[in-house]
């Protein structure tokens, strides 16, 4: 079991082949309008369904200037938080690498990566 923590950070990758976006909208919970996104996709079993997604943010692309360890793209997340986004590839596949932070004073924390700085130190974690 590796010693890794996770937390508040994650991925995104190119949806699987059967997962297409099939409608957007909103819908009304308890007086407060919700963005949703609808996805045809399939059970491992083979029954077709519809996965539901509500918005929880938005990315906005960043200007990294002459630091190229700044995220590629930052914005809100949920009621308190921030999002950062790193533009990754791995193995010829593009994928997005995340991390939350706390909002200071309503303006955005961008960090570098986490990874970068992993990679260029020379303490590795494993």
């Amino acid at each position: 079991m590796s010693d890794y923590d996770n937390t508040n950070k994650g991925a995104a990758f190119k949806p699987f082949p059967e997962m297409a976006m099939i409608l957007q909208g909103k819908v009304d919970n308890n007086g407060t309008n919700e963005d949703l996104v609808l996805v045809k996709t399939t059970s491992k079993d083979g029954t077709p369904r519809i996965d539901l997604y509500q918005k929880v943010g938005a990315l906005f692309e960043n200007d990294k200037g002459d630091n190229q360890n700044k995220p590629d793209y930052t914005g809100p997340y949920q009621d308190n938080l921030r999002i950062a986004a790193w533009r990754r590839t791995k193995d010829g596949s593009a994928y997005m690498s995340f991390e939350l932070s706390e909002k200071t004073n309503g303006a955005a924390q961008p960090k570098e990566d986490p990874l970068v700085k992993i990679l260029d130190g020379d303490d590795v974690p494993f």
